[in-house]
């Protein structure tokens, strides 16, 4: 899953909004310099990604990628969950807790984090605080600009988000369907996970 998701999951499950944010920037077991609930929001993190890779629905939406871009196909949806998760939000959350709230608290959470990790996180903070651009996934082209972006950190040049929200447009109701039957098992799982953090 992508930002939003993940912030999403920590608010449901009561975790650092930030520690969940930090899973994709700390690497291996380099957790012990973190506090307990950023350590748990990394651990929660790295669990959310586990299970959607694995996740039967995840792995058939996979299977229908076109060949030339499904090694891709894991970070297209994880990008365009997102903006699903933007259209649906108040069907996965409690009523009184809107996107503006999450996202407000998250960037501020963020503008006190003192921790420099790589040049990569510190761009992606910089960017998060100046722009506040979370709140764009609500629109489709917000996921478009998400893949060029991705394409742009590889070493080699690689081209795959053009074609990806073709593939997309074309199976909307399909990936809508698919993402509200694993989104739920996903919430789920996420409780199930952080219970036992916690014993």
């Amino acid at each position: 899953m992508n930002y939003i998701a993940h912030l999403h999951l920590a608010k449901h499950t009561h975790t650092s909004l930030v520690g969940n944010f930090l899973g994709d920037f700390i690497k291996g077991s380099a957790l012990s310099d973190l506090s307990v609930d950023l350590q748990h929001g990394v651990r929660l993190h790295r669990q959310i990604d586990v299970y959607t890779d694995s996740h039967p629905v995840v792995l058939a939406l996979k299977s229908h990628f076109p060949k030339s871009i499904r090694r891709y196909a894991g970070i297209v949806l994880d990008v365009y969950f997102d903006h699903l998760l933007m259209q649906h939000w108040q069907t996965f959350s409690k009523p009184t807790l809107s996107t503006q709230e999450v996202f407000t608290e998250f960037y501020l959470d963020l503008a006190q984090l003192d921790m420099t990790i790589n040049p990569h996180f510190t761009r992606v903070k910089e960017g998060l605080l100046a722009h506040q651009w979370l709140a764009d996934y609500q629109q489709p082209s917000a996921c478009l600009r998400a893949l060029h972006s991705i394409e742009r950190r590889f070493s080699r040049k690689i081209e795959f988000a053009e074609q990806a929200m073709i593939h997309v447009a074309e199976n909307r109701p399909q990936l809508r369907q698919s993402f509200l039957h694993f989104y739920p098992d996903l919430l789920r799982h996420s409780e199930q996970f952080v219970s036992k953090l916690s014993r």
